[in-house]
């Protein structure tokens, strides 16, 4: 397939890693959650993957972290561009369809995977998921409504309700999208407020909001979507320049020790030395009540994308064409991957013992049991098979989902904006028109 080439591609590097740390979170909180931990258990022994750097593959909050950083950057990247050019009014209009269209297109497609997730639920999809030894796979596998009416019920209130509380009835991971919305709109207000600032600035006033979202406890969205929005400004002021700016031993340090913050476990930091370590030093920076783990992975992500916008040869490992795909159906891996592990997966991994057992599985006793997962050599054959099922999935999403959401969204913003008055032209161009004149 043909590569979609960017002057950012290598963010969509970065997007499509965090995706994927994203599943392998979820696949580690349903079969090894211990993994959160620096250790097996206090004072015990400790395990490969979770060592610092290893232990990556449960950094869900570090992936939740770069999502927020990266929709500060994109979102404020094209409209700083404009600023910077010195068309002001069409950065504005820019600014306003961006609010709209943006938005649509991350609703759009959430809320067809919502319905997607009560379908499946509807036709009794989710009931082997809830038999299964697997407290993570269960929580999340609701039973189909008791009538059709409230079914509907349920499904009205998921595409309603949930973008205020958060809370996904048919997919529980969906908690963070409308976080990102509205961290979307964090980001235009404050493209709207600065739009005439003088760049020097400009960047003075994004460090000061980031700054009082750190006094404030705001580490889960404000610090990463204030992050992103200082990184576009640096994209403004350097470009393709910026691979030049440091040298390549500094780029990889910042990114080395980025990812060494961003293994910070989820739980029991005092069990190890080096997370204990991190642990004290993050107490005296970190506000009363605030959360260090979130506080240290958001630092440790900024790290991370700064010292790969400052990188060559990350960014040239960001930006291969494999990389470039990932992050194009990383938000479709985001929608889908909980339903696939909550049906396919789920039977792929308890078949045996559902076939054996039944959907009512009992002990000796005859009181009800979970089913009980295949062997290690099971987990060797499913998983890549999940993960393959999972991508192609995912590109299926792109070309038969994905289109129809973005003409929805493109209909609505041509009637919403009176794009076409009958001369042809957009006001895009009617505007870039009276600029140049």
């Amino acid at each position: 397939m043909a590569s979609n080439k960017r002057a950012d591609n290598w963010v969509d590097g970065l997007r499509g890693i965090a995706a994927l740390t994203v599943v392998t979170y979820h696949l580690c909180s349903c079969f090894a959650n211990w993994l959160n931990s620096p250790a097996i258990e206090e004072n015990g022994s400790v395990s490969l993957f979770q060592y610092p750097f290893l232990r990556l593959i449960v950094g869900g909050r570090m992936a939740v972290a770069l999502f927020f950083l990266i929709t500060g950057y994109v979102n404020s990247f094209s409209t700083r561009k404009h600023i910077r050019n010195g068309d002001a009014s069409f950065a504005l209009l820019n600014l306003s369809k961006n609010t709209f269209t943006r938005t649509g297109r991350l609703v759009a497609p959430t809320n067809a995977a919502l319905l997607m997730g009560w379908v499946v639920c509807q036709l009794h999809g989710y009931r082997l998921a809830a038999l299964t030894d697997s407290f993570w796979i269960r929580v999340g596998a609701v039973p189909p409504g008791p009538t059709f009416g409230s079914a509907v019920g349920g499904l009205l209130q998921n595409l309603t309700l949930f973008w205020h509380g958060g809370v996904g009835i048919y997919d529980h991971t969906y908690w963070t999208i409308p976080f990102f919305v509205k961290g979307s709109m964090l980001v235009y207000l404050t493209l709207l407020g600065t739009t005439l600032t003088q760049p020097r600035y400009t960047k003075l006033i994004i460090v000061f909001l980031y700054l009082f979202a750190w006094s404030g406890g705001q580490a889960l969205m404000e610090l990463n979507i204030y992050a992103g929005m200082l990184l576009a400004e640096l994209n403004a002021d350097y470009g393709s320049r910026a691979t030049s700016v440091l040298s390549r031993p500094i780029s990889a340090l910042m990114i080395f020790f980025g990812l060494f913050l961003a293994s910070f476990p989820e739980e029991h930091a005092e069990w190890m030395p080096w997370s204990n370590a991190v642990n004290s030093v993050a107490r005296l920076l970190v506000p009363s009540g605030g959360e260090i783990n979130r506080y240290v992975i958001s630092v440790g992500t900024a790290f991370i994308a700064f010292g790969a916008f400052f990188s060559r040869d990350a960014r040239r490992l960001l930006s291969l064409p494999v990389m470039n795909f990932l992050g194009r159906i990383s938000f479709p891996i985001y929608l889908i991957h909980n339903t696939l592990i909550r049906t396919i997966l789920s039977w792929l991994i308890y078949r045996d013992s559902a076939m054996k057992e039944g959907f009512h599985p009992v002990d000796d006793k005859g009181n009800p049991k979970y089913l009980e997962r295949g062997g290690v050599f099971t987990f060797v054959i499913v998983i890549p098979m999940f993960y393959a099922i999972l991508i192609y999935a995912s590109y299926m999403w792109t070309i038969y989902v994905d289109p129809p959401c973005a003409r929805a969204v493109s209909w609505l913003s041509r009637k919403a904006f009176g794009e076409d008055d009958g001369t042809g032209l957009t006001k895009e161009e009617i505007c870039k028109g009276t600029l140049k004149t």
